[in-house]
C-alpha cells in the first residue's frame, strides 16, 4: 500500500511510458520517486563503480540504503543493503523537502559554484519522480558552503532526514531482484590470493555494454549471487571459456536498485 504523499502516487504510468523493455528501474513492484547518489571525486574506478544510490525511496515508503560496510581489507565483495519502511508522518516530511529544494519545477540542473573553493569534491545528486517525469538537480560539494542557498540548505536537510531515518527505525536486508556485475582486469595481491572459477553462466563480453579504462558491465539475475557470497575484494577470476584473456578478471558485483539503469552510460 502506497503513502499518502500527494504528486508521488501517480508515478506507475510514468514509468511504464519511459521504460523500455531492458529497463529494470520499477523491478521491485513499486516505483522510485526519490534517489539520492554522489558522484565523481578523486576516487578509485573500483569504489565508483562499485557504489550505489546513498538512498532510494520507493512509493510505497520503503527506503533502501547500503549498510555499514567494515573498513578492513579485503571486505566482502557484495556490499550489504537494507531496507526499511517509512511511515506517513516520515513521507509527509520528505514531500515538503522535495518541495522546498523545488524539485518539481527543476528539469535537470547543476549548481558547481563550489568548484572555485574545492576541487576533489563529490556532487550530490537527487533525482525525483512525479506526473511530469523525472527531475533531476546535482550539487557540487553540497555542504562546503557555510552560506548556502535555501535550495541546497534544504538538499543537505533531506540527506540529513534520511540518516536519522534509518538510524531510528528498524531495518531488514534487502533482496534485489537483478544485479550489476563490473568486469575489468584483475590484479591478484600475494597476500591475499584467491583466484576461483569463472562463476557466470555468460561471459562473453560482446554482450557486455563497454566503459571507459577497460571495463564492462552488465545486469544478471540475483540468481546468480550465489557464487559471491563469500567472495572478498581480492577475489578474482579465472577468465571465461572462449576469452582470449590469460589474466585473472576482477569482478565488481552490487544490487541494481529501482530508478538506476542496468549499467551506467
Amino acid at each position: 500500500m502506497r503513502k499518502s504523499l500527494g504528486v508521488f502516487v501517480t508515478l506507475a504510468l510514468v514509468v511504464a511510458a519511459c521504460g523500455g523493455p531492458d529497463d529494470v528501474s520499477d523491478v521491485e513492484g513499486d516505483e522510485p520517486v526519490v534517489q539520492i547518489t554522489s558522484e565523481g571525486g578523486f576516487a578509485p574506478v573500483e569504489l565508483v563503480l562499485s557504489t550505489g544510490p546513498r538512498y532510494t525511496l520507493l512509493g510505497d515508503g520503503r527506503l533502501i540504503y547500503q549498510g555499514f560496510q567494515t573498513m578492513e581489507f579485503p571486505g566482502r565483495l557484495v556490499p550489504p543493503y537494507l531496507v526499511t519502511t517509512l511511515d506517513d508522518n516520515q513521507m509527509a516530511a520528505v514531500q515538503a523537502m522535495v518541495e522546498d529544494i523545488g524539485l518539481p519545477v527543476i528539469d535537470d540542473e547543476v549548481d558547481d559554484s563550489a568548484a572555485a573553493v574545492i576541487a576533489d569534491a563529490t556532487t550530490e545528486v537527487i533525482r525525483y519522480w512525479d506526473d511530469a517525469g523525472e527531475h533531476r538537480l546535482a550539487v557540487y560539494a553540497l555542504g562546503i558552503d557555510e552560506e548556502a542557498s535555501a535550495r541546497n540548505a534544504a538538499f543537505l536537510e533531506l540527506i540529513t532526514t534520511f540518516d536519522r531515518f534509518t538510524a531510528e527505525t528498524e531495518a531488514e536486508s534487502y533482496e534485489p531482484v537483478w544485479v550489476r556485475v563490473f568486469a575489468g582486469e584483475g590484479f591478484t595481491d600475494p597476500e591475499f590470493e584467491d583466484v576461483r572459477e569463472w562463476p557466470l553462466e555468460h561471459g562473453d563480453f560482446s554482450n557486455w555494454t563497454e566503459l571507459p579504462n577497460g571495463w564492462f558491465c552488465t545486469t544478471v539475475s540475483a540468481a546468480a549471487l550465489a557464487p559471491f557470497e563469500n567472495a572478498t575484494q581480492a577475489t578474482t577470476w579465472e577468465p571465461p571459456t572462449g576469452s582470449q584473456s590469460t589474466s585473472p578478471i576482477t569482478l565488481l558485483v552490487r544490487p541494481l536498485l529501482p530508478g538506476e539503469p542496468n549499467c551506467p552510460s
